[in-house]
């Protein structure tokens, strides 16, 4: 005795709430793993599997001939949910350790995108279905009426499972070095952001408004107490302690705007620096570096531009993101180990870093 068609709806959608749960909560113990030899091929070949058992659905499913095609629709719902079975398996032997955390995640952020797209897509057949078993279709072909909001519902769910599989397949044979880069550019963006304004009030911070150095707002200062003394009106007796106070700020906001540079080269060489197949704890500790040297990095300028002095909050912001480069260093050269071609820059990048650092706190 065969399954009737709503039941084998309700048993798939039922299936893909659960693996939606898994996959939110970054957890697929309870799903037994396959057993290949590469689970990440794996789940591009049958991402584009479903995609191909979506498209045979969504034709099956055209509401004025589901009625006379019952058994196929039964098949092919069948077959679909099979493919999703095989996925989730596939899913659950990709080891985080290996293909790093962050790469994982995102893997699993697209699969529940896909999961959640296809539990809507089950509702809509289920409606359809049902119409069809109380004779409410129309043909879309032979109609002229507008077509149906269950018509164009179907047709856009197909779309979107479409390009949730294609986005899939995408992230996946991209690779997670890929998606570092990716990473590391948003990384770059953000520190790009502030770099301008500081650069401009690096050269003569006189000329930046003392009292609203980032644009706010006309009421940045509502009172006295809240203002921020200017450069002005520190140095305004010229003595030549409070001139050379003056020039230190200046000369050491300039020096950073050079070490921002080769911060900048730092992110720009890493991707190039590291192996073809990275160990997944390297990708892992690279972007939490990373995303550490960015936060310091608009705390450093924040302090420079609203305090304009060089006091101990300085210094450790300073001290963080010199520590957080030299790790990058660090990670590159172990990821390394066995090929010095890919890390002979490092070198050069260290005596530059260096010779700033130098200047930096020699006095």
């Amino acid at each position: 005795m065969t399954t009737p068609l709503p039941a084998i709806i309700k048993a798939f959608q039922g299936a893909l709430e659960f693996w939606s749960i898994n996959c939110s909560d970054k957890d697929l113990s309870a799903i037994p793993p396959a057993k290949t030899n590469d689970p990440l091929a794996e789940v591009v070949k049958i991402a584009k599997l479903i995609k191909a058992h979506t498209t045979k659905v969504g034709i099956i499913f055209e509401p004025s001939k589901l009625k006379k095609q019952s058994e196929a629709a039964e098949k092919t719902v069948t077959d679909m949910s099979k493919s999703y079975v095989l996925f989730m398996s596939a899913l659950a032997q990709v080891s985080p350790s290996k293909v790093s955390e962050l790469f994982y995640k995102e893997i699993l952020s697209k699969s529940q995108d896909l999961l959640d797209n296809t539990i809507a897509f089950c509702k809509e057949l289920a409606v359809l279905e049902d119409e069809a078993s109380n004779g409410e279709t129309k043909d879309e072909e032979t109609t002229t009426d507008e077509p149906s909001n269950q018509v164009n519902t179907r047709l856009v769910s197909v779309g979107k499972l479409w390009t949730n599989c294609d986005d899939l397949v995408k992230l996946v044979e991209a690779g997670n070095l890929k998606f570092l880069e990716r990473k590391t550019k948003m990384h770059l963006t953000l520190i790009e952001d502030g770099l301008d304004e500081f650069s401009e009030w690096a050269e003569n911070p006189e000329e930046v408004d003392d009292e609203d150095p980032f644009g706010l707002d006309d009421s940045y200062s509502d009172t006295e107490e809240d203002k921020v003394p200017s450069l002005e009106e520190d140095y305004s007796d010229n003595d030549d302690d409070n001139l050379e106070k003056r020039e230190h700020l200046i000369s050491y906001c300039k020096l950073w705007l050079q070490k921002f540079k080769l911060v900048k080269l730092l992110f720009f060489s890493i991707n190039k620096s590291l192996p073809t197949i990275p160990a997944g704890s390297d990708i892992d500790e690279i972007y939490r570096v990373e995303a550490l040297i960015c936060k310091e990095v608009d705390q450093l300028i924040v302090e420079l531009m609203l305090n304009q002095i060089i006091d101990d909050e300085v210094h450790e912001h300073s001290t963080a993101i010199d520590r957080a480069c030299f790790s990058i260093l660090n990670i590159i050269k172990r990821a390394n180990k066995n090929n010095d071609t890919k890390t002979k820059w490092c070198g050069s990048w260290l005596a530059k870093f260096t010779e700033i650092l130098d200047s930096m706190y020699k006095k």
